[in-house]
């Protein structure tokens, strides 16, 4: 990797940290705005994204290199200069084929040009910085640095065990795929015992994006609780069909929160054939959101989902007693996915944690209201804390003496054949 090949990149990169470090922007939407104002190949993009996201993974320790060689305070150094010390010491530590006075000479250029007033000034106390960095780094044999140009370690865009379910009865011609462009897979093999999917895995992201199946429709990629959660979902439903007296079999489903759609579209696929009559409605709080279901709907080729932009906070009274199942995978502090999107830690606080959970509330009893008698409500998150999870269901439980929970599961970060963190509990209406 020649620093000169890198020209322009990093203030690319510190664009896209600004916006999330002080616009408090989440990383992937910083990087897709970036992206699609301006041209770059892939091997660049690739660059970007893998320096935004070691950055940000690596703060605490790039932010304790800061404060041991500089005399000003991090909350008093101005931004500009905060943001290129960031990349530069990431750089410098972090990334081995990166030739540091590279690295240096461009950082200290960024710094100059967006600090106008004080742009020497800055650049010349960013120049000291990073080549004391750098002859610390260079002068301790025992500091091995870590290469992780070579995406050795986590990666942010290109998560290891990419899960995919196999939709169709495709099986055989997905893995015959697999086979023929040399990507490994195994059948996952956790503790999760699936009923209805058929959930494989990867250790590359992109692999299955590469494929021909996935284009034509018969893969659906998920994290392992989706795939969990929809084919657990599947099987009580199923069960309380056999049940059920009623003389046509009937099924009206209802996601609340689906944006990108994942659980009803896996969940539409195990159950829609179980059902004489079948009505499925998606939908989330903005336009943007439904438009994302909307890319996942036209490669799967569903044509039974209705969707619709709709605030789940917010009671409609025509929707009352209405659906069979309802889901409910609500907003979150996203604690449980941190390893994979490490700027949720950026943002996350005390006040925020507390808004959260009185909007977690407000959605799943808003939600509880449209479930028939008989029916199940699924509440879920993609978070590890107490306060999202069992202590919602169980205050929600309280106060409504006509839904008994059928099932609850908990998983940490790290359990589980290294499953992202997440919860979810299923209850039905008496």
């Amino acid at each position: 990797m020649q620093g000169d090949s890198k020209k322009h990149i990093r203030k690319i990169s510190f664009d896209i940290l600004y916006d999330v470090f002080f616009d408090k922007k989440l990383l992937n939407v910083a990087i897709d705005e970036k992206f699609n104002s301006i041209k770059l190949d892939d091997a660049d993009k690739s660059y970007v994204r893998y320096e935004c996201a070691g950055v940000i993974e690596k703060i605490d320790e790039i932010d304790a290199v800061i404060k041991k060689f500089s005399k000003v305070k991090l909350e008093k150094l101005d931004r500009a200069v905060l943001l290129t010390l960031r990349i530069g010491i990431f750089e410098l530590k972090f990334m081995d084929k990166v030739p540091s006075f590279a690295t240096i000479n461009e950082l200290v250029d960024i710094v100059k040009t967006q600090s106008k007033a004080k742009g020497k000034v800055n650049s010349s106390f960013v120049n000291a910085i990073l080549r004391n960095v750098d002859r610390d780094i260079k002068s301790d044999k025992t500091d091995k640095k870590d290469d992780l140009g070579q995406h050795k370690k986590s990666d942010y865009f290109t998560s290891k065990n990419c899960y995919f379910r196999i939709y169709n009865d495709a099986e055989e011609k997905v893995l015959a795929e697999l086979d023929d462009k040399n990507i490994e897979y195994k059948p996952y093999d956790g503790a999760f015992t699936f009923n209805y999917a058929k959930v494989y895995k990867v250790n590359k992201y992109k692999d299955v994006l590469s494929l021909d199946n996935f284009r034509d429709g018969n893969i659906l990629i998920s994290d392992a609780s989706s795939i969990y959660l929809t084919d657990k979902l599947a099987y009580f439903i199923k069960e309380r069909n056999k049940k059920s007296d009623a003389t046509i079999s009937m099924m009206k489903l209802l996601d609340v929160c689906a944006s990108p759609g994942g659980k009803i579209l896996g969940l539409i696929d195990l159950i829609y054939d179980d059902f004489y009559y079948f009505y499925a409605e998606a939908r989330d709080i903005s336009e943007s959101k439904i438009l994302k279901i909307c890319e996942n709907i036209n490669r799967l080729k569903v044509l039974d989902l209705n969707m619709l932009v709709k605030d789940a906070s917010i009671y409609d009274e025509l929707d009352k007693e209405k659906y069979d199942v309802v889901i409910c995978d609500v907003p979150c502090s996203g604690l449980g996915v941190v390893e994979k999107k490490p700027d949720i830690k950026l943002n996350f606080t005390k006040e925020k944690m507390s808004t959260l959970i009185n909007l977690q509330s407000k959605i799943l009893d808003v939600s509880s209201k449209y479930v028939k008698p008989s029916g199940i409500i699924s509440y879920s998150t993609c978070t590890t804390t107490y306060e999202e999870n069992e202590d919602i269901v169980n205050k929600f439980l309280k106060a409504n003496v006509d839904f008994e929970k059928i099932y609850e599961k908990r998983i940490d970060i790290g359990d589980e054949n290294k499953a992202d963190g997440f919860y979810m509990c299923f209850m039905k209406k008496l």
